[in-house]
């Protein structure tokens, strides 16, 4: 009985064990650019900060410019989208009309209660 504790218990703790250490991080990684704090040049230090400022501004402009463009495609698609809808829309009545069918669907919208039927919200004081 008592090896049956020690080995359940064992197993717990070989499975909980992974989870704790889950949200320690061993190295941060940072930016390629980094300056080496180690540097006594001033000046090097100096183009090596400007260069670093560089980078992340050209990167930045890179991240914009393609973020804009996502934007503009996904509009686009929901353009030619709605307009394949449309499309399809007056060739499935093309076709309800040549069978015969002169039917819309009608979409069944929750009626809503008429606002002279709800009552008033009491405020606390």
């Amino acid at each position: 009985m008592k090896f049956m504790r020690t080995t359940i218990f064992s197993i717990g703790f070989l499975f909980v064990l992974p989870l704790s250490a889950e949200g320690i991080k061993s190295a941060e990684k940072g930016h390629f650019l980094s300056v080496n704090p180690n540097i006594k040049n001033k000046e090097l230090i100096n183009e090596l900060e400007k260069l670093k400022q560089g980078f992340d501004f050209e990167r930045q402009t890179i991240q914009d410019y393609y973020t804009k463009e996502i934007e503009r495609m996904q509009e686009e698609r929901r353009s030619e989208i709605k307009t394949l809808k449309k499309q399809f829309a007056g060739k499935r009545e093309t076709i309800l009309k040549k069978y015969g069918e002169n039917r819309k669907l009608n979409h069944s919208k929750p009626t809503e209660a008429h606002p002279s039927d709800k009552k008033p919200i009491r405020k606390p004081k």
